[in-house]
């Protein structure tokens, strides 16, 4: 069964190899993006992204389960994927022909060359002053954001991009970070990103998901799961006092001034309720949430199994 979202997956599955040398490098994956959303896809080096993109693509085939594209299974029906455009482990092209040139060879061959079209997007990407240079002399940056005029070439409405902003400078990483988000908000384009910079996928997400050896362990919106655990800072007097109150509860560490407690933002008025109660004196709570990196870490250490 599959929807008309843009990405549906059940069970898909995909294993290298035979026998004791059998690699399952996607078990078992169910994912669903829903239209207009921007959708980080995020794990450690070997977990899976790259062979669950290349599952999404048809570029390989499963072992077991299905994955759609707009209510098509892509092994079936490998023509819907002319709404999709993608960047897969880097983007490449003809080195001898210039940035516009490329461009032009890959909207002919797509039967949808439009002259100003490639023009925007060059400009969009940031390469206009230089689209008549051989992409020889291209930075890697420089290719990057060429692979994203390509994929948008023929207007697709599905984006797949896998590490979009390697080898790009901060600036550049922020300006492609919020052009992507531009598809999306303005265009209503839905996109499909694997990334390993996980600031960058804080402030461009609105969903991701977590895939550690092969399998999804974390998924949900990026501020829900960042407000599942949360640490509040705790000025009050005395301490030893304040960390005997809460300590049978919560987590608490000590600093000279103020206790570390950890707890969600609404736990805030039980804890300023039972220091009270205890005769502390509360000056300030403040409550920091956690970085989707730390989140990511935590996760990924409590999923990789110790000796």
């Amino acid at each position: 069964m599959s929807t008309g979202n843009p990405i549906v997956t059940e069970n898909l599955t995909k294993h290298f190899g035979r026998g004791h040398k059998r690699i399952e490098a996607v078990k078992a994956l169910n994912l669903v993006l829903l239209p207009g959303q921007v959708y980080g896809f995020l794990g450690p080096n070997g977990a899976g992204k790259t062979t669950t993109i290349r599952l999404l693509l048809g570029l390989l085939h499963p072992t077991s389960g299905h994955a759609y594209v707009y209510g098509k299974d892509v092994q079936r029906h490998p023509e819907v994927l002319r709404r999709v455009g993608a960047i897969v482990e880097g983007a490449s092209f003809y080195n001898f022909l210039t940035a516009r040139r490329n461009l032009e060879v890959f909207a002919r061959t797509a039967n949808r060359y439009d002259p100003a079209r490639i023009d925007a997007l060059l400009e969009q990407v940031g390469l206009a002053e230089r689209a008549n240079q051989r992409v020889k002399g291209y930075s890697t940056g420089m290719k990057q954001r060429l692979g994203l005029a390509a994929a948008l070439l023929s207007d697709p409405d599905l984006l797949i991009f896998d590490e979009p902003t390697n080898g790009l400078d901060p600036s550049g990483m922020h300006e492609i970070r919020e052009f992507i988000r531009r598809l999306a908000t303005e265009q209503g384009k839905t996109i499909f990103l694997s990334s390993h910079l996980l600031s960058e996928v804080e402030q461009i997400c609105d969903r991701v998901a977590i895939i550690q050896r092969g399998a999804i362990v974390r998924e949900g919106a990026v501020g829900d799961l960042l407000d599942a655990k949360t640490t509040l800072r705790v000025e009050a007097s005395p301490l030893d006092a304040a960390r005997a109150a809460l300590g049978d509860r919560w987590h608490v560490t000590t600093n000279t001034t103020w206790l570390s407690v950890e707890a969600t933002r609404d736990e805030i008025p039980a804890i300023v309720r039972r220091l009270v109660q205890h005769n502390v004196d509360v000056y300030q709570v403040t409550s920091q949430r956690q970085s989707l990196e730390e989140y990511f870490l935590s996760v990924v250490e409590a999923e990789t199994p110790h000796a």
